[in-house]
């Protein structure tokens, strides 16, 4: 009974000693791996950017505004005639392109007209030969001086009346003329019909006396005046056929249809823009010298702005003052700061202050 209890208990102690063993004689202790040096050390986050170097120059804010060329004022020439009229021939279309001296239309009478000529000129004849009989009567004390008078007043009505047709042209064919160079801007008729007194014919820009029109949002029309200068190029261009123009007048209204102010530009005599060509206008409305960054590189916080440089593979994260600013450039301010220091574009959003990173090339 004895032997049988003492071999129980030794095989419990060795089942005992070897889950033991199993369980911690093969693992260190943390004191131990501590004393040994064994620990594996953690791997520190390192984050890849992109940088540029910050520059130092003037910053300049603009604002881009849009319209067409249109013709400057008092630069429309709008051909009519006096009488009624037939067009016979027209030998211009809109948006050509003509010399001083060239033909533009031919008209004629119309058929109203070619009759009150006639009538006038018969309404004189036959006051020439009332003035001779009245003047016959009166030497023979059978008229008064009052009828001679009236006779000689009705006389003068029908001579300035036909001589008035006739300066004006209603007695033949007429051809008119571009009186400068310029540009055909519109033509109100057809050949064959026909034409009331005073109707227009034909509209025509002076050469060089276009100018653009532009849409101005309300808010920054205190930015600009009489004089500035706007850079303009046709709107999708390839920026090879900018000009420079200068305000002419800035309206002091918006317009019904678009809620914009208009601003008239001058344009160039040396430009080639077409008339009624959609365009785009920059104008600057301020200038500083300063630091200039990407607007990429600047991050917005609570109640400021913040930006990163790298400096020794780490972040350095500062607080910056915004000034002027653009779509793709903002202007900073900050005491540590430095021309040339590289600043973080992309990859900034997951940086704090102090971490590692790793640079691509400068841009």
């Amino acid at each position: 009974m004895k032997q049988t209890a003492w071999g129980m208990l030794a095989i419990g102690a060795l089942v005992t000693g070897g889950y033991w063993w199993f369980s911690y004689g093969g693992q260190k202790t943390v004191g131990e791996e501590s004393a040994s040096g064994e620990v594996e050390p953690s791997r520190e986050a390192v984050a890849t950017v992109k940088v540029t170097p910050i520059k130092k120059g003037t910053f300049v804010e603009e604002i881009a505004i849009y319209g067409t060329v249109v013709p400057a004022a008092g630069a429309v020439q709008i051909f009519t005639v006096p009488y009624e009229s037939r067009v016979r021939r027209i030998f211009v279309t809109e948006a050509q392109r003509v010399s001083k001296g060239d033909t533009l239309l031919e008209i004629e009478p119309s058929p109203d007209t070619t009759l009150q000529t006639q009538q006038a000129r018969n309404d004189y004849e036959s006051a020439k030969k009332a003035l001779v009989y009245m003047q016959q009567r009166f030497d023979l004390k059978l008229a008064t001086n009052d009828q001679l008078l009236q006779t000689k007043q009705a006389l003068e009505q029908a001579q300035a009346k036909l001589e008035s047709l006739q300066r004006r042209g209603s007695e033949g064919l007429r051809t008119i003329r571009a009186e400068v160079a310029g540009l055909i801007s519109k033509v109100s008729i057809q050949e064959g019909a026909i034409i009331s007194a005073g109707a227009p014919l034909v509209e025509m820009v002076a050469q060089n006396r276009l100018e653009a029109r532009l849409g101005l949002d309300p808010e920054h029309v205190d930015k600009v005046k009489p004089g500035q200068e706007v850079s303009l190029v046709r709107v999708n261009g390839t920026g090879s056929d900018k000009i420079v123009g200068r305000i002419r007048k800035v309206s002091r209204g918006t317009d019904a249809t678009t809620r914009l102010v208009q601003v008239f530009t001058n344009l160039p005599s040396s430009s080639n823009f077409l008339l009624n060509e959609y365009m785009m206008g920059k104008i600057t409305i301020a200038s500083a010298q300063g630091l200039i960054v990407p607007r990429s590189a600047v991050l917005p916080e609570e109640d400021h702005y913040v930006l990163f440089t790298v400096k020794n593979g780490r972040a350095q994260e500062h607080v910056v003052r915004i000034g002027l600013e653009n779509e793709k450039e903002a202007e900073v301010a900050a005491k540590e700061l430095q021309p040339g220091q590289p600043v973080v574009t992309l990859g900034n959003y997951e940086l704090k202050d102090g971490m590692a990173v790793k640079m691509d090339e400068l841009r």
